[in-house]
């Protein structure tokens, strides 16, 4: 995200690669897109080496996962060239992960690029296929604190604006800077956490629990700087057809799916039970959440010590929450999610 770190946009935490697997389902709904943006490649935009980027790769076990998809691919169009993969995230990344993930892999050559994506990371004309999943829903800064909640769903009036008018910025941006990296031919392949018509991301229920667990332990001041720094985007917002022309971009596909949520599926279905559900869901909540709940505690000026309780509990309680709210599931938990193939002409 952007070189300013404002408060949320440090990364993943935890063992973020052993609970995302949502974000590995997410990848895996995506073949038939990677299979048809080949498809759609200019076999003359392909340098050698071929040049292939992940925006967003975070700890690289779906990353990795992607870019073997994307590779196979390649190798059935052109088998000569050698392949070079781009792992691109944040300076603040856990690339210990991903490096020790890329030396037992050792099935193509990977480096890594630490910025904000929402800015320039390749140099120009040099990109053949840029990859991005689950990742463009993250800000490069949080344009305001929210008063009532901590999820921008929830925001109200102006506020809701702020995080809408960010989403916008930092979408301009990201495209403007991969048209300008990419191979007159080459293609993007993206997958962007989106909204139904109402605005509702299908699992905004999960948002609501953290909101309450965090009034529950936070002081006011700590509440107001629990703000996520996430906006998901309508189908409209992702597909500016005016952006695209002005980047030199060509539309090949968009649209927007409701992805089922796996886990809620196997709780709704009786193969795990709520218990079950509830350890399960806490740690991949807290994966991507803890790192912003704890820039909130720690802008109050707590010890070291107090923050680490106040986390403990936090979670504790958040798990409790989950397995004595059984009610709040009976509506399908899900994810609205845009695929979008772009080509540079």
């Amino acid at each position: 995200m952007s070189t300013t770190i404002i408060c949320g946009t440090l990364g993943m935490s935890g063992d973020y690669n052993a609970n995302s697997s949502h974000q590995l389902d997410l990848i895996k709904s995506t073949l038939s897109y990677i299979c048809e943006g080949i498809e759609t490649l200019n076999i003359e935009c392909l340098s050698d080496p071929i040049i292939i980027a992940d925006f967003g790769s975070s700890h690289g076990l779906n990353s990795i996962n992607a870019m073997k998809t994307i590779i196979h691919y390649l190798k059935q169009i052109e088998k000569e060239k050698q392949i070079l993969v781009i792992h691109n995230d944040l300076p603040t990344n856990n690339w210990t992960s991903l490096f020790e993930l890329l030396n037992k892999e050792q099935s193509y050559y990977g480096v890594a690029c630490a910025r904000s994506f929402y800015e320039s990371c390749l140099p120009e004309n040099s990109l053949s296929v840029g990859y991005s999943s689950s990742s463009l829903h993250w800000l490069s800064r949080k344009p305001c604190n929210i008063t009532n909640h901590c999820s921008s769903p929830f925001a109200q009036h102006d506020e809701f604006q702020q995080f809408k008018d960010q989403a916008k910025l930092d979408f301009n941006a990201f495209i403007q800077h991969r048209a300008r990296e990419l191979r007159s031919g080459g293609i993007l392949i993206l997958t962007i956490g989106s909204t139904d018509d109402q605005g509702w991301t299908g699992s905004d229920s999960y948002n609501e629990l953290l909101y309450k667990c965090a009034q529950t332990l936070l002081k006011p001041e700590e509440l107001i700087n629990f703000t996520i720094p996430i906006y998901n985007r309508s189908f409209s917002e992702c597909t500016d057809h005016d952006l695209f022309v002005q980047c030199s971009l060509k539309l090949i596909k968009a649209e927007l799916h409701k992805i089922k949520s796996y886990l809620f599926d196997q709780y709704k279905n009786g193969k795990i039970t709520l218990d079950e559900f509830a350890k399960t869901l806490t740690p991949i909540m807290r994966t991507w959440s803890e790192t912003i709940l704890r820039q909130a505690i720690q802008s109050n000026g707590r010890s070291l010590e107090d923050i680490e309780n106040i986390l403990k509990q936090f979670w504790i309680l958040f798990e409790k929450e989950v397995r004595e709210r059984p009610n709040a599931y009976e509506h399908p938990i899900c994810f609205y999610n845009t695929y979008l193939i772009l080509q540079k002409v």
